[in-house]
C-alpha cells in the first residue's frame, strides 16, 4: 500500500489542480509539484499512555545495557551505525 505521492503540477489534471488548491488555498505554479502523504494519527488518552509507558521502558533497557560505557564509545558506536545505515541501503 502506497503512504505518499508527489506529482508535477503540470501534469495534473484540471480536477485535481483545483482540489490541491483548495487544500493549500493558494494557486499552484506551474514549476511546482504536490507531495501528499498519509499518516495514522497518534493515539490519545489511555492508548497514549499505555504507548508512553512502553517506550520509557524501552528507553530505561537500553540504557541499562550501556552503564559504565564511556559517553565517547557509545556515539561511536552510533555513528558507526549510522554510516553502515547510509551506505549498505538496499
Amino acid at each position: 500500500m502506497q503512504n505518499g505521492a508527489l506529482r508535477k503540477v503540470a501534469e495534473l489534471s484540471a480536477d485535481m489542480r483545483h482540489a490541491m488548491e483548495s487544500i493549500l488555498g493558494r494557486s499552484l505554479q506551474e514549476d511546482e509539484a504536490v507531495a501528499i502523504n498519509t499518516y495514522k494519527l497518534a493515539p490519545r488518552g489511555r492508548a497514549r499512555e499505555e504507548a508512553s509507558g512502553r517506550l520509557l521502558e524501552r528507553i530505561d533497557k537500553t540504557a541499562q545495557r550501556v552503564e559504565g560505557v564511556p559517553e565517547e564509545q557509545i556515539d561511536a558506536a552510533i555513528d558507526e551505525a549510522a554510516d553502515y545505515v547510509r551506505h549498505h541501503s538496499e
